[in-house]
């Protein structure tokens, strides 16, 4: 049966809380406890909707757009560099892009809660590098070797952290 009325009610931060804590402790959204202990009805887990896990899923999706984006970024940094005829640093950065393709082959689909801060740190590293590839696009020229291998390292070091 489809649901179709809509009745507002008002709550005081501390029973809502209450009914927030209550939810959770049962795996169910807040709504959901509130009708279904209105009606008496036995309070049943979601189906698959662990909280935590949808959260460590999340951490894993975004982990690994990140991966992507900053992969895309390393490839665009090779093709300048072979169009340089730059073979040292096209060779960097095709090994530097081979360990982010192992890191989204190995990367967990859902991350523990500690990862939040690798992930800030991909994306921090993943910012510069792209800043880094947008310029070399413009100019058709690798940055300085210096500021290029500050930023791998930053990167590489995150995507050791990810696999780890």
């Amino acid at each position: 049966m489809r649901r179709t009325l809509r009745k507002p009610t008002r709550w005081t931060p501390e029973e809502w809380a209450q009914i927030e804590a209550a939810a959770h402790a049962c795996g169910v959204p807040p709504t959901r406890y509130v009708r279904e202990a209105a009606l008496g009805h036995p309070l049943t887990p979601s189906r698959g909707r662990d909280p935590r896990a949808a959260d460590a899923t999340r951490r894993g999706n975004e982990v690994t757009n990140q991966l992507g984006r900053v992969l895309s970024n390393l490839r665009q940094l090779e093709r300048v560099a072979e169009i340089d005829g730059d073979t040292a640093g096209s060779q960097v950065l095709a090994d530097s892009a081979r360990s982010v393709e192992d890191a989204i082959a190995r990367a967990p689909a859902a991350l523990k809660q500690d990862a939040e801060a690798t992930l800030a740190t991909l994306i921090e590293a993943g910012v510069a590098l792209n800043a880094l590839a947008r310029r070399a696009n413009g100019t058709d020229q690798l940055p300085p070797s210096e500021e290029l291998r500050l930023v791998l390292v930053d990167v590489l070091a995150a995507v050791e952290e990810i696999v780890r």
